[in-house]
Order: structure tokens, then sequence, then C-alpha cells
């Protein structure tokens, strides 16, 4: 009989596992939800040109990563690769862009993007992600960085910073995008192939290419600060105030871009340690509404990758306190069957073993399964109108009886 494995670039999350992504996801949505976020949840499949018109063809993601397919009518769908531009869609669908307030969503769940699998990347991975919609002043950016800064506080984690930068608005980005292009152009011999290309298709995506080779070509570079317009200059000088006065850990790098096409003025990463890669990433994209089909509202947000951000977290989880049910004969069985629901309706955690018929089986079970006390009834204890309980750390046991027995239990989880 065939042994059926998981796909290559797919991943379990194991039920001790899960006891942390539970932990992390809840200082998650807790923080998002002070600051007045609130969930929207997406389908994972979306029509190709979606993705394709927001992230950019030639994007790695759109030219090498995404998982797309022709459904039954022919039809291009693709599976999500990132949360943005479906949560910019439904913002326009739902008729949200209609009413002029700040909107302020989150979303969590699976995204796919055939990628090459290695420690913390997989094809399906996670991820948690804030937009904000409705106001293009810095002060939002640096919310949201500062958002994402408690975050990584309240899960511990040590010597991380912010690299930031802006890209200016459309036109200082095109202006820039200009000088990279006449830069790089006469250096291209020591480009990558796919550097190459970009040079006519997407020029400052190179600056986020990680070839050796690619990051000391463009080191000398003309940065961004030189070409910037002065409503763009006081824009991220009043984003880099908000970070200083919320003692924010940042970094300038003038080469940050961020590789999709529809960033514009802010960007940021996340890094914690010694990482090598960002666990968090986002920045500004003033014209992605309008660019889908919708009303021209300038926009902010961030994404979490999360099985980085697992893997970083410490944890140890504390089990919730439970009980061991051991009914030994057909009728301690019965009274266990009416028992186990009504301290379960309680909220009083038990499990059992409806197999098991000696009371020594029944005890290597409860220890097995980690259960704090052992219930035990047996047809002495149905004669008595009473039942056992053992204390599984110290073997001391008390006797309960019946009559109002849940109050009793109660008391012992105190």
């Amino acid at each position: 009989m065939d042994r059926y494995i998981k796909v290559r670039g797919m991943h379990d999350i194991l039920p001790d596992d899960v006891l942390k992504w539970q932990f992390i996801e809840k200082v998650l949505t807790e923080t998002v939800k002070h600051y007045g976020y609130k969930e929207i949840r997406t389908p994972l499949v979306e029509s190709r040109s979606l993705f394709e018109r927001s992230i950019g063809s030639e994007s790695d993601i759109i030219s090498k990563e995404i998982y797309a397919f022709k459904d039954r009518k022919g039809r291009d769908i693709a599976l999500r690769p990132e949360g943005t531009a479906s949560v910019v869609r439904a913002f326009i669908e739902s008729g949200m862009c209609a009413e002029k307030k700040v909107f302020r969503l989150y979303y969590y769940g699976p995204m796919f993007r055939y990628d090459r699998p290695q420690k913390g990347r997989y094809r399906q991975f996670y991820q948690f992600g804030i937009e904000l919609f409705g106001s293009e002043h810095p002060f939002f950016d640096g919310e949201v960085v500062t958002m994402l800064h408690m975050i990584v506080n309240k899960l511990k984690l040590q010597k991380y910073y912010f690299l930031v930068n802006t890209l200016g608005c459309l036109k200082c980005k095109n202006r820039y995008s200009d000088i990279i292009k006449e830069y790089l152009s006469a250096r291209e011999n020591y480009l990558c192939d796919d550097c190459k290309r970009r040079i006519i298709t997407s020029p400052l995506r190179i600056l986020d290419c990680k070839n050796p080779d690619c990051k000391q070509t463009f080191s000398g570079a003309p940065v961004i600060g030189d070409v910037l317009c002065n409503d763009c200059k006081e824009h991220f000088k009043a984003f880099e105030e908000y970070l200083k006065l919320n003692n924010v850990p940042y970094k300038v790098d003038p080469y940050l871009v961020r590789g999709l096409d529809y960033y514009t003025r802010t960007v940021f990463e996340l890094y914690v340690g010694g990482e090598e890669n960002a666990i968090a990433a986002g920045g500004r994209y003033d014209k992605l509404v309008q660019q889908l089909g919708g009303p021209d509202i300038p926009a902010v947000g961030f994404a979490i990758g999360m099985e980085r951000l697992i893997s970083l977290v410490k944890y140890s989880p504390s089990q919730i306190p439970f009980f061991y049910l051991a009914c030994i004969g057909k009728e301690a069985k019965l009274k266990g069957a009416i028992m186990i629901n009504e301290l379960r309706n309680e909220d009083i955690a038990v499990e059992t073993d409806y197999e098991e018929e000696s009371l020594s089986s029944h005890l290597k079970m409860a220890n097995k399964t980690g259960a704090n006390w052992c219930i035990i009834i047996g047809e002495d204890e149905i004669k008595r109108k009473e039942f056992i309980v053992k204390n599984m750390l110290s073997g001391h046991q008390i006797t309960i009886p019946f009559n109002n027995y849940i109050n009793r239990i109660k008391e012992l989880l105190k």
C-alpha cells in the first residue's frame, strides 16, 4: 500500500506547534485591535490579472513563483501570493472605498508561491498583515511601524531593528528609475541575467537583488534622496520624527526598494538578530486603489511572514489543567457518559478512553495524556453514590459524592 508524504514545499503544523502559533496569533490580533483594526477574510483564489496588475508582471512573484491555472471555463486563476491585492480588491468591490474615512483592516491566512523551499520559507506559507486606507499623512506610516515595534516587544524578540527608506511619489520614483537605468546600463556586464532584463522592464527592482555581484555593482549608485521633491522630503522627515518620538530602532537604507511595483514613498523591513531575511515588511501604496479600479485613495500597510516569526519566538505552553475519567464496568461507563458532558458543559476539560477496562490501564493512560487528576468510578463507587479523585502528581486521593460534585471539582481547579 502506498505511503503518502506531503507535497514538496508544504508543511504540516502539528498539535504541539499549533499551541505556539495560537499564542502568537493572539498577540498579533489583540495588538492590532487596540489600534482599531478589523478583520477581513478574502478568497485563496483570485483572477491572475489582479496580481499581475498590482505586483507587476515582471516581478519574480508573477514571472517565476505564482501558482496559476485555468479553470473549467478557461479563466486565468491564481492562488494568492500575498494579501494586499486581495484586500484592495475587496475594499473597492464592497463599496467601502466610497466612505470618506480611514479604514483599518487586518488579514491572516495561507499564501502560495512556487519558491525554493528552505529554512522558514515554504510554498504554502502564512501571512498576517494590515492595511490602512484613507490618509497620506506620514504619521500613519509611523503608526504602523510602531505597531510592529510593539508586537516584537510583546513577543520578547531581541536585537531587532527596522530598515526604512522612501521611494518618493510617482514622479520622484520615475525620475529615480531613469537615473538608476542610466547608471546600471553602463555596468550591465556585471549584473546577473535577471537584472540585465530588469534594466529595461523595472530598473529599481535591481536594487532588491540579493546576488552579491549585483549588490556590489549598485553599491555606488545615486540615492533617491538626491532627487526627491520637497513634499516627499518633508513626508519622510515627518515619518522619521514619529519613529524617534516612539523610540523605534531604525536605520535608513537608501537602496531599500522592496520587490513589488505598487510601493510609493515609505518602505520598511523588520530584521531580528542576525537573521538574513526580513520577518516583516511593508510600505505606502498611494496609487494602488486607483490602479485597481477604485477612487484615488492613499494606503499603507505591512505583512508578517509567520513561519519566520514563529521560528524566533521562545514559547513554553502552559497546559490547561484537565481530568481523566476512568470508568470500570458497564454501569460506571453509563454514569461517566453523563458526567463527562456535565463537566465539559461547565468548561472543565476531561478526557477518557471508553475501550479501557482495568483500573491500571486507565491510570497508565491518564499518565500518558498528562492529566492532572484521575476520576475513578467503578461498581463499588456506583453503589456508594460517590467517586474517587486521584492527584496524578502526588498520588493523594479524595472521595466526592455524586450529589453537587461539580462545585467540588471546581475547587480542585482553584
